[in-house]
């Protein structure tokens, strides 16, 4: 599995909600996003999305990525006054709904007749995706993201897959068999397919994670150490690996990352050490072994340098 693919699939994000409405008249609505992210997708009309920093305009096929959980409302003129949403449930008692397909897996739909009056008036459909994110520690990557990521529909090529994926999205929202388990991998494909062409569209930083992926170099090494943590890597022979010297090869993973290729190792397999203590009830011994530490003792002494405590009391929390 290449890194972009791993970070996005460890993250364990979870789509819990697929609403598809069609809006007309005057409306707006606030999304809360304490500790969730996810898409907001224009398939007709525009609308405009407002943040406290700044107000997107939203055209038909674009994508409105929420990153980081930012509170955010959704109007139809840039000065629209918002209902706030305790869930996107609520959208659907608003009287400025024609059309509201939903819900728990895509299941029900509500069709209702417009009149020739209504035919008339301007109308938005929007798509909305939320996924909860995990509690605990949160990947950098994810963190050195922009808070709000939009994908213009005018800057993707005709034949790009994303245009694609969302049709299928809102094919299969109006699908009543075996929809559950599509719109869970259509949105994730969506997802990857989203943070895969921002990388692609603007600058790299010089260091950070986003950074890491302007590298190939620093790239293949990490690519390595994560396919196996375990084995006996060194400096050598990863620099051997990638074609570089062992001089060359640290000084552009430290300017990428900020740490030592050592210290790296030694900071992910504790870290699946420390999700073997968490999701498991195997001894310490065997997640010592199978991190690839000689001893519950090395273990637990790496552990508590970067953890600050042993990996027992880890658990017991």
């Amino acid at each position: 599995m290449d890194l972009l693919s791993e970070i996005l699939n460890q993250a364990n994000w979870k789509n819990d909600l697929l609403v598809k409405r069609t809006l007309s008249r005057n409306w707006g609505y606030r999304f809360p996003c304490e500790r969730s992210g996810g898409f907001h997708i224009v398939t007709m009309g525009s609308c405009y999305a407002r943040t406290d920093k700044e107000l997107i305009t939203l055209e038909r096929g674009d994508i409105l990525f929420i990153v980081k959980g930012v509170h955010h409302d959704l109007v139809s003129s840039p000065k629209e006054k918002v209902v706030p949403l305790k869930d996107m449930n609520d959208i659907k008692n608003s009287k400025n709904i024609k059309q509201t397909n939903l819900e728990e897996n895509s299941k029900n739909s509500i069709h209702k007749k417009t009149s020739s009056l209504d035919k008339q008036i301007a109308t938005t459909s929007i798509v909305s995706i939320r996924y909860e994110v995990p509690d605990g520690s949160i990947h950098p990557f994810f963190l050195e993201l922009p808070s709000i990521i939009h994908v213009k529909s005018k800057d993707i090529p005709f034949a790009h897959p994303i245009h694609t994926t969302i049709q299928m999205i809102s094919q299969e929202l109006e699908s009543t068999f075996g929809s559950d388990l599509i719109l869970q991998r259509l949105t994730d494909i969506l997802l990857y397919y989203t943070i895969r062409r921002w990388l692609e569209s603007n600058p790299y930083p010089e260091s950070g994670w986003v950074g890491v992926f302007r590298d190939e170099k620093v790239i293949a090494v990490l690519e390595l150490i994560h396919k196996d943590p375990t084995n006996n890597w060194t400096i050598e022979s990863l620099a051997n690996s990638v074609g570089l010297s062992r001089a060359s090869l640290a000084f552009r993973f430290k300017k990428s990352l900020g740490i030592t290729i050592n210290d790296y190792i030694v900071k992910l397999k504790v870290e699946k050490g420390k999700n073997l203590i968490h999701d498991s009830e195997i001894s310490l011994e065997e997640v010592s072994r199978r991190v690839g530490y000689s001893s519950a003792f090395a273990f637990s002494k790496a552990y508590k340098r970067i953890y600050g405590q042993a990996p027992r009391k880890r658990k017991v929390s």
